[in-house]
């Protein structure tokens, strides 16, 4: 039976790690002689606490802020941005107005919120070009962190009540006919109910988990129905109360553990996700470096006995003997 010989707790800012770093993904290097066990033990991560500023980032970000507006005599899309920020139904409605304005030069486009069933409606000039908005969740682009990942893997059609599409196959995001230049205005209209914020969890990764899977979901290169290994260490909900200034993890009943086959460990390495695989939206590069987006764990390095407890194979005695005899 496995028995905890030994524990110690650990307590790290993400912010010690990062020397410098543009991202949310800390380093620490571990004195080996305190955290390494003998050939009849084995060492586990227990997680306590988590502890995140939930104020620190957009509900609207770069993961969900850009969607294109296609034109279907050539093809071409013309990018719209909405600017990060934290948004009510008015005032996200509002905004999208004046961007598809500045993109399409116009001053007649026309974004209504209904409160009550929570949709997008939307009015296209007859002067727009032919055509409709479209928004790419598309797991082919490879470089989902890169510069074109808000067009290509963006989450703006949940945002949005829309759907969204693969580059191969764009389709109309929302409910209505494609527009048609000089043939009178099209309205069109959110097909499911419009979301302020699109990040569900925060997902803490840690460099010494083997041991846990998930679905395609939650990797940006993975598809299909078959469980794969990954990185996850735990899953912090984020609350969709406006008052909750943090995102806390709280584990009592030690839930989230990580059990390491090597003897020692020399370096933990850490990082911070959504649900999509993809890194936490920093407001600005150096966001993380300075120390205005960390966060702080809690977790405890046990060292386990491994008892290996003699084990006699119980069966009629005829069926055994010795020495055994060959048969010809």
């Amino acid at each position: 039976m496995r028995e905890v010989r030994y524990s110690k707790l650990v307590f790290l800012d993400s912010t010690d790690g990062l020397k410098g770093s543009k991202t949310l993904a800390p380093t620490f290097h571990v004195p080996m002689n305190a955290f390494s066990c003998g050939n009849d033990e084995s060492i586990r991560l227990v997680l306590k606490n988590f502890t995140l500023a939930r104020g620190c980032f957009y509900g609207i970000n770069q993961t969900n802020n850009t969607f294109l507006y296609r034109r279907t005599a050539n093809n071409t899309e013309t990018p719209i941005t909405i600017p990060p920020g934290d948004y009510t139904g008015q005032t996200l409605a509002s905004t999208i107005s004046s961007v598809v304005n500045s993109a399409m030069s116009s001053s007649t486009f026309a974004c209504v919120y209904n409160a009550t069933t929570r949709l997008f409606t939307m009015t296209i000039p007859t002067s727009f070009p032919s055509g409709y908005f479209v928004s790419y969740f598309d797991k082919t682009r490879t470089h989902p962190h890169g510069s074109d990942g808000s067009l290509y893997y963006s989450d703006v059609h949940e945002v949005l009540g829309g759907v969204s599409s693969v580059l191969s196959e764009p389709v109309n995001m929302f409910n209505g006919n494609a527009h048609t230049q000089n043939a009178g205005t099209t309205q069109v209209q959110s097909k499911y109910p419009i979301r302020l914020r699109t990040m569900d969890s925060v997902y803490l990764r840690c460099s010494a988990q083997g041991d846990a899977f998930c679905s395609s979901s939650f990797d940006h290169v993975r598809s299909g129905n078959k469980l794969e290994n990954c990185d996850l260490w735990a899953s912090v909900p984020v609350s969709s109360s406006a008052g909750d200034d943090l995102i806390v993890l709280q584990d009592n009943s030690d839930d989230y553990q990580i059990h390491i086959k090597e003897k020692q460990v020399s370096t933990l390495k850490f990082a911070l996700s959504d649900g999509k695989g993809r890194e936490l939206p920093l407001v600005a590069d150096d966001q993380a470096s300075a120390g205005n987006l960390r966060f702080r764990i809690a977790f405890k390095f046990e060292v386990m006995s491994e008892q290996h407890d003699a084990y006699i194979v119980k069966g009629a005695s005829q069926e055994y003997r010795h020495p055994p005899t060959l048969t010809k």
